[in-house]
């Protein structure tokens, strides 16, 4: 089955792109201390919460169109997306540039360091433009050589300036800000030499981009709510040392998403082409095939922490062994925002991205309650439990309104 055959590929090429960031945890854990681990951290929130503005994830416009249009309207509507990403990167970077000086830090973070955010942000959404027609291709090797690459560029940098120029957690930033440019770069070129940009501004195809990303901002603010407030909750309520050490454990139960996010990454392309021209049969493997990812996503998650907590001590320094104790409980969490993400493209299909929005941010604001009162009561670790509970709602609203909108045979799949 070809949708198989690309998630091994997929997943082959996340391994290796997680890999080298994984491979450096014994350097960075080193070079770097709690404290500035989170730093780094806080950092990170920023820029995928800036992200959700900038981008307003309009690449899964790409998914939604590809199959529908000739190859010459798909390359206006990316030409439109390039524009409206423009001129949302131009105002934000403005807004922050007022904002900053007002503040010497935010979250313990110097302000200054904001500046590079809005254009981080609209370099990545470019990447993301190119590897989701990439993906629709069915050019899953090209796709892991673009990803794969970034990844090197990002780290070799990074190393350059953490070892040798000595710039602490500044040196991750730095890198991102090199790999992401040189592929924005070379992403932009790839796409154009194509045929896939064309620059003329259509009214229609901005109405129609934005009708479905607008959105998707409140649904992307609140995923960053959910995979990302308990690091600020923790800095506010504990220390920023703890954030560094919650952060590192976070990593090892984000391995779960690794594989969730290489199987929808070939998903995707094979669902909705098949719900372009839906039969009874199609739906039916549809609905098998879902069931037998849902199940092996929960075996996945609790291999990943026996492992994980095994090898943490080869990978990270000793002043963040006490990571061990997150990492089953945010890898059960993946697992289950995993449920949450094998349903979403039909919300795309059926033009309900509204819903999502809905669905996210009922679940950030819970979110957020949980983390204060479980934080409170149980330290850090109460983050992990607040994640868990976050991701259940949203994965539990959306199939529920998956199921009344659009009629899938979920108990007649044999």
């Amino acid at each position: 089955m070809h949708v198989i055959k690309n998630s091994v590929i997929y997943l082959g090429s996340s391994i290796l792109n997680k890999l080298i960031p994984f491979l450096l945890l014994p350097v960075m854990t080193k070079y770097l201390s709690p404290q500035e681990y989170g730093a780094l951290s806080i950092y990170m929130i920023l820029i995928t919460l800036y992200g959700a503005f900038i981008g307003m994830n309009i690449h899964i416009n790409v998914s939604k169109n590809f199959f529908e249009v000739p190859k010459q309207e798909m390359a206006l509507y990316i030409g439109n997306m390039l524009f409206i990403v423009s001129i949302s990167c131009t105002v934000y970077f403005f807004l922050t540039v007022i904002g900053i000086q007002f503040f010497d830090t935010v979250f313990s973070i110097e302000s200054d360091w904001l500046l590079a955010i809005p254009i981080i942000s609209i370099m990545m959404m470019v990447n993301n433009i190119n590897i989701s027609i990439l993906r629709n291709e069915g050019k899953a090797y090209t796709y892991g050589i673009f990803e794969i690459s970034n990844t090197l560029v990002n780290m070799s940098v990074t190393l350059l300036f953490l070892l040798f120029f000595n710039f602490g957690w500044h040196s991750q930033i730095i890198g991102i800000f090199a790999g992401y440019f040189l592929f924005f770069i070379i992403g932009t070129v790839y796409m154009y030499k194509r045929g896939y940009i064309n620059v003329r501004v259509d009214v229609s195809k901005i109405k129609s981009l934005l009708a479905v990303s607008l959105p998707l901002i409140p649904h992307v603010l609140g995923a960053v709510i959910i995979t990302m407030s308990d690091r600020i909750f923790i800095e506010r309520m504990i220390s920023l040392e703890a954030v560094g050490i919650y952060s590192v454990g976070y990593m090892f139960g984000m391995v779960v998403m690794l594989f969730t996010d290489a199987f929808i990454k070939a998903w995707s392309p094979w669902f909705f082409k098949n719900l372009a021209e839906p039969t009874d049969s199609k739906k039916k493997k549809i609905v098998k095939y879902t069931y037998i990812y849902i199940i092996g996503v929960f075996i996945l998650a609790l291999l990943i922490s026996l492992l994980s907590e095994t090898v943490l001590p080869y990978f990270v320094d000793e002043t963040f062994y006490g990571a061990h104790e997150y990492i089953l409980w945010i890898s059960l969490g993946y697992a289950v925002h995993g449920v949450y993400k094998i349903f979403f493209p039909y919300l795309v299909h059926i033009s309900k991205t509204s819903f999502l929005a809905f669905s996210t941010m009922t679940a950030a604001v819970l979110n957020l309650i949980f983390n204060y009162i479980f934080i409170a009561q149980f330290g850090a670790i109460g983050a992990a439990y607040a994640t868990i509970l976050a991701f259940s709602v949203s994965a539990v609203l959306v199939f529920w309104y998956q199921k009344i909108n659009f009629q899938m045979p979920w108990l007649k799949s044999t």
